[in-house]
């Protein structure tokens, strides 16, 4: 079946105001706060040089290398258990339409943590052409355009992984993103602008929150006013998480008779 952009936004839509309740518990459980830690409690990663400053061997180069490494000492852990918190809550959400007859969020969760190791696995099949492609994007500056489209064509191409692991199961990591690479096929531009719709909104409406607490951090340290920025700007990104959940379900319902 062939889907469109509307028809993804439109069966999302209908997901969330027949399920909000469900869906924001999930989220704020395993969305929400994650990205709240992270706002509060780790410090934005060290700015890279400017491009004539990033010469090799240079006192601003080797500084950067310094403080590039003693935050992924100091922080790199905790980032990545809380974006692998987060996306096990996007996974879980999945599981709350795929992982049987619309099954309670208890059993949703259960479900949602048996495969979860499946999807993380998916996820670094995935990530190797990905950080390939980067690394020559970084060698090749001309090339930064095309490793972007590379990333959002995975991304649609790879939109049904999820529901695959958990309607389908027991599917294997590698089975899952060929049947999803199946499913995809012929449909990559309305998915890849639903994926691109939910990633821009959610990068647009987080980042004012993000630059004024860089900016209260800096000059204005008030924990409180900071607390309520943060809260925002990962209550969107808690919406953000619902919304890419359900285009994923959304999609999959439409695609799985291929």
């Amino acid at each position: 079946m062939k889907v469109t952009f509307p028809a993804l936004m439109r069966d999302a839509w209908r997901l969330w105001r027949r399920d909000w309740d469900v869906l924001t518990a999930v989220a704020g459980l395993f969305v929400f706060l994650p990205a709240l830690a992270m706002a509060m409690f780790i410090p934005d990663m060290p700015t890279p040089p400017a491009a004539g400053e990033a010469v090799p061997g240079s006192v601003t180069m080797t500084a950067y290398e310094q403080g590039l490494t003693q935050w992924m000492l100091n922080y790199g852990g905790w980032q990545i258990a809380a974006q692998a918190v987060v996306l096990f809550g996007q996974f879980a959400i999945v599981a709350l339409y795929l992982a049987g007859d619309h099954p309670p969020a208890g059993k949703a969760l259960m479900a949602a943590a048996r495969r979860y190791p499946l999807l993380l696995l998916a996820g670094l099949i995935i990530a190797v052409p990905i950080a390939a492609a980067l690394v020559l994007a970084q060698a090749l500056p001309l090339l930064m355009a095309a490793f972007f489209v590379i990333v959002f064509w995975v991304l649609a191409r790879t939109i049904a992984l999820a529901p695959t692991l958990l309607a389908e199961a027991p599917v294997g990591a590698l089975r899952a993103i060929t049947r999803s690479l199946h499913l995809t096929r012929g449909n990559t531009l309305a998915l890849a602008a639903s994926v691109m719709t939910v990633i821009l909104a959610m990068t647009i409406a987080t980042w004012p929150f993000e630059q004024i607490d860089a900016w209260m951090v800096a000059h204005a340290p008030n924990p409180i006013a900071r607390s309520l920025v943060d809260a925002i700007a990962a209550a969107i990104t808690g919406l953000g998480g619902i919304a890419m959940a359900l285009v994923q379900v959304a999609a999959y319902r439409r695609l799985r008779t291929r």
